[in-house]
């Protein structure tokens, strides 16, 4: 899915910027950290953990392609290997610990002032913010909405989202979600931790107005479980699929969703006289 806008003057086109490798450049990868033959990271002591690794190198590098040369803002400091690969690429980057900046309600209020920003994005985020259904809904509508007056006309915004349209959504037994949609359901409490599945269209409806959809990156199109890696030669195919899919015609059953927003140009205006 691509924007019809042109890109903003003194922008980079994110299609024409050299794409660096998922585990970012020399000398950015954390202590600790070892690359797979994918090239997402692998910590050391935790070896299985592939499927991890190669999610986080598909949103990494994905997300690499919006920063260069831009401020770029951190939500939630949801992923701190992926700010890792970003700082050395951007002009600036700053973060925000989303709990210091949450209201007992739920709401996000955000201390940066409006317009400050190229890029803000929020990673493995969106789909862990309340602690039930309503402060749920509230924390997601208003971190969107902050995210959009942080952001300059023109800027971006990313989120990823659980999608329970995907292969996962359907392992794990989410085999109706608009049903689920409809009627509410989109949080489930594990362990008191609220987990959010959202479609797009969802999204889309609690965003602000001034945020349009430029672009969509599917993330575990192909891996619903992690076992399925471990198999040989088989494990190899599905992890090299998962890179053609995320930009694919099959992008939008991912079990996650990274979704680009930019928002509009005449969104900060003021009205001409008259009008």
């Amino acid at each position: 899915m691509g924007s019809t806008k042109p890109v903003p003057a003194g922008r980079h086109d994110p299609a024409k910027v050299p794409i660096q490798a998922a585990h970012g450049p020399p000398g950015a990868r954390e202590p600790g950290v070892s690359a797979t033959w994918w090239g997402g990271p692998q910590r050391a002591g935790n070896p299985s953990d592939r499927l991890s690794g190669l999610a986080q190198a598909l949103v990494g590098e994905a997300l690499l392609r919006h920063v260069p040369g831009r401020r770029v803002l951190d939500l939630g400091k949801g992923s701190p290997e992926i700010a890792h690969w970003v700082r050395p690429l951007c002009a600036s980057l700053d973060s925000v610990d989303l709990g210091l900046c949450t209201t007992d309600a739920g709401e996000i209020r955000l201390p940066q002032q409006g317009a400050r920003y190229d890029v803000v994005y929020a990673l493995r985020t969106v789909a862990h913010l309340g602690h039930d259904e309503a402060s749920s809904d509230l924390g997601v509508r208003s971190l969107l909405a902050e995210a959009a007056r942080v952001v300059v006309p023109g800027g971006v915004v990313l989120v990823d989202i659980n999608n329970p349209r995907s292969l996962r959504g359907f392992f794990y037994g989410i085999r109706h979600p608009i049903t689920v949609v409809a009627t509410g359901g989109v949080v489930a409490d594990e362990q008191r931790r609220v987990t959010r599945h959202d479609t797009l269209a969802r999204l889309l409806r609690i965003a602000p107005a001034c945020l349009d959809v430029v672009a969509v990156y599917g993330v575990r199109v192909l891996v619903p479980i992690a076992r399925a890696l471990r198999i040989p030669v088989l494990g190899r195919l599905l992890a090299a699929g998962e890179w053609w899919a995320r930009d694919s015609f099959l992008r939008g059953f991912g079990a996650h969703l990274l979704v680009v927003l930019r928002k509009d140009e005449d969104a900060d205006r003021p009205p001409r006289p008259g009008a």
